[in-house]
């Protein structure tokens, strides 16, 4: 079938603290923060959600606070890292330096793949990537001398924005499997296929649509293991349809050869259907609309404690519970990051 997926839609991951949290991604990687509540499937506990505020499809990512639990791990069903892109190469060496100035570990710009990329980590251990696509071969040597380049950069310059998700990575144990179950359930195409330059035996498979072949690339290990989800993980990753009755025509698919999904469920922002793929990893398809104004206005996005109308109810409680949980969980800002382990994208 053509495919009803537009690319992603949002990215949620699993943090320790709310308030690093929110202080990484909005201090330090420039982000705005757009809705602030809680998870609706466990209401006394934070989702928060970052985003480009000019383009929130495509470009938002969410975390659940749970404090407790315990450290995850690549593997299937635990996916590997998220992209960033930037609109212009010069950014790249200026996201170097102002990572460094704000002690964040980071990598080398690395070009490999027609991107030049950097990769960090967030206080959770997140690894993100930053990149940028390159038209036409560019030589070691140029690499070479954008590595040197320092800049004094005190904040993030228009420029340096991060405009959108390039990509999310899950990790996959079977190639043709997990491209045979995106090209008949979601209308979805393998772009390419080609070797992992960070560890031998594993290669990157790109899945993607029309527009985009590889907002999707997962990472092949044929004795790839199972992971875990938690602090600092990615929980699932959710992908753009247009409106619900698209949606739905996924959903009969699903439910038509045995798939066990959610249904829909509205979250008041998007309307929202769940699902595995073969490796374990969470998807999520997620409407364009209404969006994060429905409820707030545009320039008090995140400000504030926002509940859909059905836990309203609740309020009282969820504050109370949230501040005992803040009390147990002490921020430390700024945090200590985990150092950032080389070559980024070996399992």
């Amino acid at each position: 079938m053509e495919s009803l997926i537009k690319g992603l839609h949002h990215i949620t991951l699993v943090t320790k603290n709310f308030q690093v949290n929110s202080w990484f991604y909005t201090n330090i990687l420039g982000l705005k923060r757009v809705k602030l509540s809680v998870n609706q499937d466990d209401i006394f506990h934070r989702h928060v959600f970052y985003s480009n505020p000019n383009s929130t499809v495509g470009s938002t990512i969410t975390f659940f606070e749970w404090p407790f639990l315990e450290e995850g791990y690549h593997g299937l069903g635990s996916p590997h890292h998220l992209s960033y892109f930037v609109e212009s190469l010069e950014a790249i060496p200026k996201w170097k330096s102002w990572l460094k100035y704000n002690k964040v570990p980071v990598s080398e710009i690395l070009y490999r793949n027609d991107r030049a990329s950097l990769y960090l980590r967030d206080p959770d251990g997140v690894i993100i990537e930053i990149s940028t696509r390159i038209e036409g071969e560019v030589d070691a040597a140029y690499i070479s001398e954008l590595n040197k380049l320092e800049f004094d950069v005190r904040n993030i310059s228009s420029d340096m924005k991060l405009v959108a998700f390039d990509h999310a990575s899950p990790i996959t144990a079977n190639e043709e499997v997990v491209a045979r179950f995106f090209e008949k359930i979601l209308g979805l195409t393998k772009g390419y296929s080609i070797l992992n330059p960070d560890q031998e035996n594993t290669r990157i498979v790109a899945i993607g649509n029309e527009e985009r072949n590889d907002f999707l690339r997962y990472i092949y290990a044929e004795n790839a293991a199972e992971g875990y989800v938690g602090i600092g993980s990615i929980h699932h990753i959710a992908m753009a349809v247009d409106d619900e009755e698209d949606q739905r025509q996924i959903m009969r698919k699903l439910s038509n050869i045995g798939i066990r999904n959610s249904g829909i469920i509205d979250r008041l922002w998007f309307k929202s259907l769940y699902f595995r793929d073969p490796n374990g990893n969470l998807l999520e398809i997620a409407t364009r609309g209404p969006g994060y104004t429905v409820d707030e206005k545009l320039e008090e996005l995140g400000s504030k404690l926002v509940l859909p109308p059905w836990l309203e109810k609740y309020r009282n409680e969820i504050e109370l519970r949230l501040a005992e949980q803040d009390r147990e969980n002490p921020s430390n800002i700024p945090p200590h990051y985990k150092s950032l382990r080389l070559p980024p994208e070996s399992l």
